[in-house]
């Protein structure tokens, strides 16, 4: 097994620095070239999430064959302390978030009352998870500029995602013991769906609330909590950038 590495031996690792690298407590984010080949252990729990060009790849985790055309929007779960080798056919981009095992282990013991010993976290390749998504997006932008929205923000932000790939992505996926900020995980994806699938539809906080099934204001609250913003700044968010990317695939006009 290869020795463990933390975020910054693995930037050691790439084909050229990160451009973009942030740490917030003891999580760390990364946006970065990925290398073609990649041989090594991470000693934190990472999310990793491609976002710019396409290739064939291929990954061997704890003997383990995964093979798939990586696109923008993909993501990858890969638990601490595995042995993980990659192969690709060319060049991408990536944003990889660290996740320190411990505070995934002290989640695991205070929220589902469970002994982290027993409990694993499924590797994930080549998955789409639309909130992650939009989360990882965010927590980019905020280490690009320098965290404007504060480093309470980014941290409670790395800290939801912590429990989301608990509860979507592990061994306890199944059996949640307690909600995430009034919300459970579920209620929690109903309403970031909702959100998404009518970005051009007015969207109140009553409906949003009714949805997850809480008064509003418990909702507003709830919901800021969880996620680290409130519901009307996070649907301001996906919104533009619903709207920038629209105008990245609409062709030029030229005269």
């Amino acid at each position: 097994m290869n020795p463990p590495l933390s975020a910054s031996q693995f930037a050691n690792l790439l084909p050229a620095p990160p451009d973009v690298s942030a740490a917030w407590n003891t999580f760390a984010l990364q946006r970065l070239t990925a290398p073609l080949h990649l041989q090594t252990t991470f000693a934190d729990h990472v999310l990793g999430l491609h976002v710019a060009g396409a290739h064939r790849l291929r990954h061997v985790f704890g003997g383990r064959v995964n093979e798939g055309r990586s696109e923008p929007g993909a993501l990858h779960v890969i638990p601490a302390h595995g042995d993980l080798t990659v192969d690709a056919s060319a060049s991408s981009r990536a944003v990889a978030l660290f996740i320190p095992e411990a505070f995934v282990s002290r989640v695991v013991a205070e929220h589902w009352e469970a002994d982290p010993r027993r409990v694993e976290i499924a590797r994930q390749f080549l998955i789409r998870d639309r909130l992650v998504e939009s989360v990882m997006s965010d927590l980019e932008v905020e280490a690009r500029e320098g965290s404007p929205s504060g480093q309470l923000y980014a941290q409670s932000a790395c800290e939801f995602l912590a429990h989301h790939i608990i509860y979507s992505y592990s061994t306890l996926s199944r059996q949640p013991r307690r909600a995430f900020g009034g919300l459970s995980g579920r209620r929690l994806r109903l309403v970031i769906d909702y959100m998404h699938d009518r970005l051009a539809h007015p969207i109140s906080l009553q409906q949003l609330a009714q949805l997850a099934g809480v008064s509003a204001r418990h909702f507003e609250r709830a919901f800021r909590q969880a996620v680290g913003i409130p519901p009307h700044r996070y649907l301001t968010g996906i919104r533009v950038e619903a709207a920038q990317q629209l105008l990245a695939n609409e062709p030029v006009l030229t005269v």
